[in-house]
């Protein structure tokens, strides 16, 4: 019984569960901060804006390029008018 005991003594490994090997643990990914899909979070000035209408600008892009067109023609309209930010007569 006692060479069994120095055995044991002798051999430690010979008795122990093997410790398995744990993968390593994933970094921690920080986040940025929430920010809104939109844009800023800062509210827009509106007195910083000019708030224009697209069917208002279409409108007076159309009356301009008649205008253009009816000048190739020589067909002019009466009064001022503004042609390349010139006032033309």
């Amino acid at each position: 019984m006692s060479v069994l005991l120095n055995l044991r003594e002798a051999h430690p490994a010979l008795h122990t569960h093997p410790t398995p090997v744990l993968p390593p643990w994933p970094r921690v990914v920080v986040l940025p901060a929430n920010r809104s899909p939109y844009g800023l979070d800062l509210p827009l000035d509106g007195t910083a804006t000019v708030a224009v209408r697209p069917y208002v600008t279409a409108h007076e892009q159309r009356e301009r390029r008649r205008e253009l067109a009816l000048a190739t023609l020589g067909l002019d309209t009466p009064g001022p008018y503004w042609i390349h930010g010139l006032e033309v007569a």
